[in-house]
């Protein structure tokens, strides 16, 4: 069965010439020459992938995307933008809409076929059976090392197993080794994720993932790996981390990957399946290019905008630091969190082998730490 596509601008030509040209190519075409019809015929047929423009005198192609985006039924269909807008500011607020692809008239036929073609062979992989539950995948990704990226994510997880007591979460470290996940908690790193890679894909079923997960008295759910330096044990493969998603979301409701600088395969496949991404970044000169050429590289591995939350942490208040709004008008694009500075209590962590959010619950770490998750679940 052909894929079929629904086309939605106000320019009558567009829609005759796209059609036709993608009629040729066998797909079944659905147009709509106003928002309003657009979003209707989107709600009503579940197209394949949408084809849309951007002004239109109705309902623009962002509100238009941003309702598709609320909306269970259709949230994960694929939006190709199709504008004559050009700036930079236009792209973005495209993919903040929520947007998978952003193209500007005119365009050649064959870069709007591949385009369209990469979408539909994106979100057609590995589907689950609908009756299969599938839980919810946050990634933390650091632009640089020593940012706090892995504090983030415990102090997060704490976070969510306090507002959400009655759903699972697991925390699994991603580091092929350096991991400091054990050692802020005070334990060993005998349960390790490279023990169920030595056991090969067999063991990644269930029970075998079980066996592996330690429970924290904070009650946190942790896949951990070794703090032995990287290289001393294999890397993680694509076909390992695969498999090890593919369990865990359907035995849990979040999962908190704790994820390194590194954009290789495995990455780029875990950041493609992740429902959510927390980007952390340092506010200051070297923290904001750093931040600015991971975006860049998300960009060019088409992980849009729209899941991608920034949270600026900020290790020391004697740091030199950029103003929350230079970061936001240098990365163009709104912080969802700022960690505060917390020394003391950082040290205090540090000493007890005791998260920080549970060592002062009611401080303004604690407090931002609530903001962040409350905004990434809303986000999901």
């Amino acid at each position: 069965m052909s894929a079929r596509i629904l086309i939605v601008d106000d320019d009558v030509e567009t829609l005759r010439l796209v059609g036709l040209m993608l009629e040729r190519k066998g797909y079944e075409i659905q147009v709509a020459p106003t928002g309003t019809q657009g979003l209707e015929k989107a709600l009503k047929e579940k197209p394949d992938l949408i084809i849309l423009d951007v002004m239109m005198p109705d309902l623009d192609g962002y509100e238009i995307t941003r309702r598709l985006r609320g909306n269970p039924q259709t949230e994960s269909i694929p939006i190709l933008m199709f504008t004559a807008k050009t700036t930079i500011p236009d792209k973005i607020a495209g993919f903040h809409s929520g947007a998978d692809e952003y193209l500007t008239k005119p365009v050649h036929p064959a870069e709007l076929v591949n385009r369209m073609e990469a979408l539909l062979q994106r979100s057609s992989r590995r589907p689950l059976p609908p009756e299969i539950k599938r839980g919810r995948l946050i990634a933390f990704l650091p632009t640089k090392g020593g940012v706090g990226n892995s504090s983030l994510v415990l102090n997060a997880a704490i976070e969510l197993n306090r507002t959400h007591p009655d759903k699972k979460a697991v925390v699994v470290d991603l580091h092929s080794g350096n991991g400091t996940l054990a050692l802020q908690l005070g334990l060993s790193d005998k349960h390790s994720l490279h023990t169920l890679m030595e056991r090969g894909t067999a063991a990644l079923t269930a029970d075998g993932i079980e066996g592996q997960i330690i429970t924290h008295n904070t009650g946190l759910h942790l896949l951990l790996t070794t703090f032995q330096p990287a290289g001393i044990t294999p890397e993680f493969t694509e076909d390992f981390t695969r498999g090890l998603l593919r369990v865990l979301l359907t035995e849990y409701d979040f999962i908190l990957l704790d994820l390194p600088l590194l954009l290789d395969k495995v990455g780029r496949e875990v950041l493609r399946q992740a429902n959510y991404i927390l980007l952390t970044l340092e506010p200051d000169k070297i923290g904001l290019a750093l931040a600015k050429a991971m975006l860049a590289s998300l960009d060019q591995i088409n992980i849009t905008r729209h899941k991608i939350g920034l949270v600026m942490i900020q290790r020391l208040a004697t740091m030199p630091t950029l103003s929350r709004d230079a970061v936001e008008a240098a990365l163009q694009q709104p912080l969802l969190g700022y960690v505060p500075p917390a020394p003391e209590l950082a040290q205090e962590s540090l000493e007890t082998s005791k998260p920080m959010i549970t060592l002062q619950p009611q401080s303004a770490l604690a407090q931002q730490i609530r903001l962040i998750m409350e905004c990434t679940l809303h986000a999901l």
